[in-house]
């Protein structure tokens, strides 16, 4: 299959053929081969977005920060850790 490269504004495109099924919103990595080639690679959301999870709406992170600096004896933003610190299991 074709395809010329074609111009739109200051940005040069390539046209997607019909028979290639690919979504409008669909998002590519793109590069260009040391031979020359013009690689696309979709982008997977296989990652987890924390800002994006209903389920963690009402969490109080501040309280969980909290939590956690107890537990852990002391606040590493204060303190540079020097060895095994945490005395508490």
């Amino acid at each position: 299959m074709l395809v010329s490269v074609q111009r739109q504004g200051n940005t040069n495109i390539f046209p997607i053929p019909k028979d290639i099924q690919v979504p409008v919103d669909a998002k590519y990595h793109v590069y260009q081969d040391t031979d020359g080639c013009i690689v696309y690679v979709p982008i997977k959301k296989d990652h987890y977005d924390i800002w994006a999870d209903s389920t963690l709406n009402g969490l109080d992170f501040e309280a969980l920060r909290q939590q956690e600096l107890a537990d852990l004896g002391y606040d590493p933003r204060k303190i540079t850790p020097v060895g095994s610190e945490k005395t508490k299991a």
